[in-house]
Parts: C-alpha cells; sequence; structure tokens
C-alpha cells in the first residue's frame, strides 16, 4: 500500500513506534474523505498510466460513492 510506504519515510517524536498508530488515523481521514468527495482534481501533476491505473483501481473499489467529477487534465496519460 503505497500510503504505509509513504509514511515510513517520515520520521516521528517516538520512532516508529508510532507508526501504526499514524498509519490508522491517516487510513481513517483518507477513506472518510473520500468517501465524502463529489470531485477529485488531480491534473497537471504529471502522471503517467502508472498513476492513473492506481487511481482507476482505487476508484473502482468503491471508496468514492458520492464521486461526480474526476479531473485529470494536463497530465501524461496514455490511451491504453
Amino acid at each position: 500500500r503505497r500510503g504505509e510506504a509513504e509514511l515510513e519515510s517520515k520520521t516521528f517524536a517516538n520512532g516508529t513506534d508510532d507508526m501504526p498508530l499514524v498509519t490508522r488515523l491517516y487510513e481513517g481521514a483518507f477513506m472518510e474523505q473520500i468517501g465524502k468527495a463529489t470531485m477529485l482534481c488531480y491534473s497537471s501533476l504529471g502522471w503517467g498510466d502508472a498513476e492513473a491505473a492506481q487511481m482507476a483501481e482505487v476508484l473502482a473499489s468503491g471508496v468514492a460513492p458520492r464521486l461526480e467529477k474526476l479531473s485529470l487534465f494536463d497530465n501524461k496519460i496514455g490511451d491504453e
């Protein structure tokens, strides 16, 4: 899971002891917010096909049931 990998690169006051708590808090906050989202804007981020595929996988899981608009313009996403 990418979020966990990102968090593992961070430093916390209590070292790695805080990692399980921080991971749970981050995941809970992310799930709550993406579940409420009606629009997501990921434009002009330099995303390619790999990032678009990851986003498609996340959205296909049903985590954003209220999503009405997804903006991905000005990225490097191909036709495949």
